[in-house]
């Protein structure tokens, strides 16, 4: 069995080796302190499993001598088949080692509203996937649901949109496929691709709110996605805006999502007699007063718990996502600053707090990406060392 001070060592060499895009076992060797036997020993194992690939001698020293050799690291050396369970749709995609997504399926969520309707059908679209690319390419299989999921489990516990709770997608995709399978919220998954290589990958503490069916949030802090002491940090859905009101709600969905959510604005069409259409409905805010009222009263709420939030945790930035976060920014934007504005102290606003999420539609599965490599990817190499 491989010592845990040999993991420690591999993880840095291959960390060294990504982050340098072209290194050498000497300027690895200067790097880190270890010993030229250690590296090279670890170096031509990870080359042996097709991680890491010689690219060619590199510049030598000004006094001649043997030039290095150039080392890469192998992005598509495996993939992560990576899910994302939204309200209305859901994402299947094949990602690389770096976040590239090689291919993908989309498909409507209609099908995923029960349990087995769930299993079956991601049964089915990885099954897909897996004979394409076959099974020995893949690192492992993420999923990223919009609901509660227990940390300790991977359980979920529940999921607002579907009504579904104390679901086990795990165990019965672990044993179809003989692979491992992370669950977890799909905005704490949004939060580590954004941190990873999105709009949030320059910073250490970071909010990612993602507005869609539900609202959710995935908070990075010290470069690290914090998740609570149960896993349930983030559901920003349930904060409260106006107890006044909101003492009465009786729906699923938390208080906050009662203002500006996907459910919310859907049940607002039907009640005027709308198509229930969000993307129409925004089309209506410049000339329908009734339409402007209320996705303007939704969006101070939203910017109350923003300013709430910011107070209590100082983030560098406060980056936006989801269907109608990312679609609906540029009209969203103008009223939740105003509100951010007149609400936080002076020393607490910046102009710069707000971004828009770089990696929509396609943050959960990369994110899935990142955790799952994370979690697995050295396991996997250091299995091999001895």
């Amino acid at each position: 069995m491989i010592s845990k001070l040999m993991e420690l060592r591999t993880e840095e060499i291959i960390t060294m080796i990504r982050r340098k895009k072209r290194t050498s076992r000497i300027q690895l060797a200067k790097l880190t302190g270890l010993s030229k036997p250690t590296i090279s020993s670890i170096v031509n194992t990870l080359i042996g499993e097709g991680l890491v690939v010689e690219t060619g001698p590199g510049t030598g020293k000004i006094t001649g001598g043997r030039k290095p050799i150039n080392l890469s690291f192998v992005a598509d050396y495996k993939y992560v088949l990576s899910v994302d369970i939204g309200g209305t749709k859901t994402v299947v995609a094949l990602v690389d080692l770096d976040g590239n997504i090689s291919q993908s399926d989309v498909f409507p969520s209609k099908s995923l509203h029960t349990g087995r309707g769930i299993i079956e059908e991601l049964h089915s679209k990885l099954e897909d996937q897996i004979e394409r690319i076959g099974r020995d390419r893949i690192l492992g299989i993420s999923i990223g649901v919009p609901g509660t999921v227990d940390g300790e489990t991977q359980i979920v516990t529940y999921i607002p949109s579907f009504n579904i709770g104390n679901l086990d997608l795990k165990s019965p995709l672990e044993e179809a496929f003989g692979l491992p399978v992370i669950v977890e919220n799909d905005v704490t998954l949004a939060a580590f691709g954004e941190s990873w290589i999105g709009a949030a990958s320059r910073f250490d503490n970071v909010l990612l709110v993602s507005i869609g069916t539900g609202i959710g949030a995935g908070l990075v802090v010290g470069n690290t996605v914090y998740k609570g002491y149960t896993g349930g940090a983030g559901e920003v859905g349930e904060m409260i805006t106006d107890w006044s009101t909101e003492s009465k709600k009786t729906s699923d969905f938390g208080r906050l999502e009662e203002w500006l959510s996907g459910h919310s604005l859907e049940s607002f069409c039907i009640e005027n007699n709308f198509e229930p259409d969000i993307p129409n409905l925004f089309e209506r805010f410049e000339h329908d007063a009734v339409v402007k009222k209320r996705i303007v009263d939704g969006c101070v709420h939203l910017a109350l718990a923003f300013a709430n939030s910011i107070l209590l945790l100082d983030p560098a930035r406060l980056i936006i996502g989801g269907g109608i976060g990312f679609n609906q920014y540029d009209r969203i934007f103008p009223i939740i600053e105003e509100t951010l504005k007149s609400v936080l102290p002076e020393a607490a606003y910046r102009s710069d707090l707000l971004d828009k999420s770089s990696l929509e539609p396609y943050s959960v599965v990369i994110g899935g990406a990142c955790l799952a490599q994370k979690r697995l990817l050295l396991g996997e190499i250091c299995g091999r060392i001895h």
